[in-house]
This record gives structure tokens, sequence and C-alpha cells, in this order.
């Protein structure tokens, strides 16, 4: 049986920055095709990790929200909440997991199901990289220097090999998809 695959999908800057797009005012010019981007990366996706900072900002924010196709998908697909502490919202299909991600999302890899989604949470995304279970990188680059802010590959724990399998755009940010190339036998 095939492992399920860890799909980060993240908007970053020409510079780098990941951090919540809207605070900074960087993420600029995404042109009409981004929401079929993210409908094709959320497609086979049945399954949610987020960190405690983007699940307090979405959870409030997305069962009132109307912006398809990431609503319905958001609302409903189970979610993994990593956190020391307990969330203050309420949020449907939601587990929380107090104890460390990576060995959760390497069980969690081995286990029947689609792929697994992290959307934003940039502090798990960055520890699940560095522990190198991170399969597939979907990033959307925007044509704008950030300048400061909290960047994806600060520290992906050494040397890791993706390969190109996609690269498009979307007004005038590049979406471009990465796969870790599947071990030979």
């Amino acid at each position: 049986m095939a492992e399920r695959r860890v799909v980060l999908y993240e908007l970053l800057s020409l510079d780098g920055v990941a951090d919540e797009p809207g605070e900074g005012q960087w993420f600029v010019d995404a042109g009409e095709g981004l929401l079929d981007n993210l409908a094709r990366v959320i497609a086979d996706q049945d399954t949610v990790l987020l960190g405690r900072r983007t699940y307090e900002q979405w959870a409030p924010h997305w069962p009132g929200s109307t912006m398809q196709p990431f609503a319905d998908f958001i609302n409903t697909t189970p979610k993994i909440l990593f956190s020391a502490t307990a969330p203050r919202y309420d949020w449907a299909a939601t587990t929380h997991v107090t104890g460390p991600a990576a060995p959760y999302v390497a069980e969690l890899k081995r286990a029947p199901g689609g792929d697994i989604g992290i959307h934003g949470s940039l502090t798990l995304a960055r520890a699940l990289l560095r522990e190198h279970l991170v399969d597939d990188l979907r990033l959307v680059v925007s044509p704008s220097l950030a300048g400061q802010g909290g960047r994806l590959f600060d520290d992906a724990g050494g040397l890791q090999r993706f390969e190109l399998v996609d690269a498009d755009r979307s007004g005038g940010c590049l979406l471009l998809h990465y796969r870790r190339p599947t071990s030979p036998g």
C-alpha cells in the first residue's frame, strides 16, 4: 500500500515570506486561475493539518465564509490541530493533538486515505519539512518583495530534492508544483 502524501500549500513572496499575506499587503496580482489551482490542490485531500496560530485565525472566519471552493472544503474536512494548549474556538471535524507533530503525521501517512494538506501553518510546515515528511510543495509565488516576515525555508533540515511537476501562472503569480522523488524499489 502506498503512503499518503503530505501536500504543503503556501502563498509566498519572491523573497520567501510566507506569513499571512493580508497582514503585509504583499500578496498581489493573483489572477482568476488562483481558485482553479486551489481546487486542484484540495481535490485529493481528506485531512488538513493546522498549527495553533492558523487555527485561531481560521476557526472564527471560515464557518461563515462563502469563498469557494475553500470554505466548503475546510469546514467539512477533518482537521488535526497541533497545539500544546486547548483552542479558544470549536470548529467542526477538528481533532486536537498536544504531542509532537512529526510522529503523529508519520503514522497518519501510513493509514488509509487521501492526501494530507497543510495550508498556512508556517511553524508546523517548517517542522514537517525538517523531518522530511512533506511530499509535495504547492507554492503560489506573488510578484512582490515582502522585505520582512516569516519565511518558509529558514531551516528545512538539510538538503532535500524535489522534482518540478507543473508550473503555471495566474495573473502575475507563479503556480508551482514540486514533488519529492519516489525512492527506487
